[in-house]
């Protein structure tokens, strides 16, 4: 084990620093991430007027976490024995940057992974080892899947949209991770700096073609892939969505897995592998938003009060422990239709205050806060307002109306 590790280590310092070969597509993805967290971004100032983390932040967590995990998942890559040529994996990386073209969203290896395992398939195209491309989109989702989890509370970024022609709250969520490949190889990399070698001595899960002789040495060969999780939460809750595509995916990488390992013993496995690999990804991303666009939203206009998007941390609202889907129905007292009115019952900073509000249940709560000296000045909440209270403009984003530049017509009218 620590053989593997330590070739693993090896080339990855060399895929991330010496290997030239994919910089323009490393550059492309590059771009392209650059390019859609600056759209999220945007979406993000057009409704909190502020920014909780910047672009650098975002790209420093896609490199370091997408690293650290795929360091993890090439030491299992390399001790199950996956197995590909070097311009297999080339194949593997163009095919990727072609889907991009098409969709953001498919920059994933199951969409290019099943592709080329298809295409191998038809072809008989012996540089890619079918059962070891299904076992690594098998281990790639299944790392994604944990990180999906881990992060279902944060970078959830509110957005107001139009549905069915009414406006509403919802969450969006897009989240990369560099990712990288490691697998065996026979051949030596072609211009390659350094070559890393390592001794398979050790059983594999795949027992025929080329794994299938003892203490063969072998090259380790690599590159660094990019991982893409796109979300829209209208009808559920941000991290219960995250949560269960989590386990969705999950899911579909273990059941990936087991038909990758059959697929070493028969054909018809590998057929299987291939198109599961390209669809249920696919699968789970259409199912979900249709019952996003079909349920009831939980966080559209209300009729009386104002109903609360989101808690932003630290503040008045978030001390108070309230939480997102709630209906301010009075301040101080001061029943509220407006922004504007709520602006006016805290325009005196009072240094103590109370409010009633609706659970989405229909149960009435009361909430008590005091402050001094300093009194409260704002709630800390991103509230959904009233239709007529404002003028917006609207753009596209996943064949959703997203609502932005929203103004409110009576804030400069005192």
């Amino acid at each position: 084990m620590l053989e593997i590790v330590r070739a693993v280590a090896r080339q990855l310092v060399f895929s991330i620093l010496l290997d030239y070969k994919y910089i323009f597509i490393y550059l492309f993805f590059y771009l392209v991430v650059k390019g859609r967290y600056e759209i999220i971004q945007g979406f993000e100032q057009c409704v909190t007027k502020c920014r909780t983390r910047t672009l650098r932040q975002l790209l420093e967590e896609l490199i370091l976490t997408g690293l650290i995990t795929g360091f993890a998942g090439g030491i299992l890559t390399v001790a199950l024995g996956l197995y590909i040529e070097p311009d297999g994996l080339q194949a593997f990386l163009i095919i990727m940057v072609l889907l991009a073209f098409i969709n953001h969203r498919f920059i994933n290896p199951s969409y290019a992974g099943g592709i080329i395992s298809i295409y191998a398939l038809i072809s008989d195209y012996d540089r890619i080892h079918v059962p070891s491309m299904l076992t690594l989109i098998a281990v790639v989702q299944l790392m994604e899947a944990v990180l999906i989890y881990l992060n279902r509370k944060h970078d959830n970024i509110p957005i107001f949209i139009q549905h069915d022609g009414k406006l509403t709250g919802a969450f969006i969520k897009q989240k990369y991770y560099a990712v990288p490949f490691m697998m065996l190889t026979l051949s030596a990399i072609p211009y390659a700096v350094w070559n890393t070698t390592i001794n398979l001595n050790w059983g594999t899960i795949f027992k025929t073609g080329l794994l299938a002789s003892g203490n063969a040495v072998f090259f380790l060969t690599g590159a660094i892939g990019v991982t893409n999780y796109s979300s829209i939460a209208i009808s559920s809750l941000p991290e219960e969505k995250c949560r269960n595509d989590a386990i969705k995916f999950l899911a579909g990488s273990l059941l990936l897995l087991i038909i990758a390992f059959f697929s070493g013993k028969n054909e018809v496995f590998k057929w299987i592998g291939a198109i599961f690999a390209l669809l249920y990804r696919e699968t789970i991303f259409q199912i979900t938003l249709y019952r996003e666009r079909t349920r009831q939203p939980l966080y559209t206009v209300a009729q009386r009060g104002l109903r609360i998007l989101e808690i932003i941390p630290g503040g008045t609202a978030d001390k108070m422990k309230m939480k997102r889907g709630e209906i301010i129905l009075t301040v101080n007292g001061k029943p509220v239709q407006t922004e504007d009115g709520i602006r006016h019952a805290l325009s005196k900073s009072p240094t103590f205050i109370w409010m009633h509000t609706e659970a989405p249940d229909g149960q009435i709560k009361i909430y008590e806060h005091k402050c001094y000296p300093d009194g409260v000045k704002d709630l800390g909440v991103i509230l959904v307002p009233k239709e007529w209270e404002v003028t917006y403009q609207v753009d596209e984003y996943e064949n959703f109306t997203i609502i932005k530049n929203i103004v409110d017509k009576f804030r400069f009218k005192r």
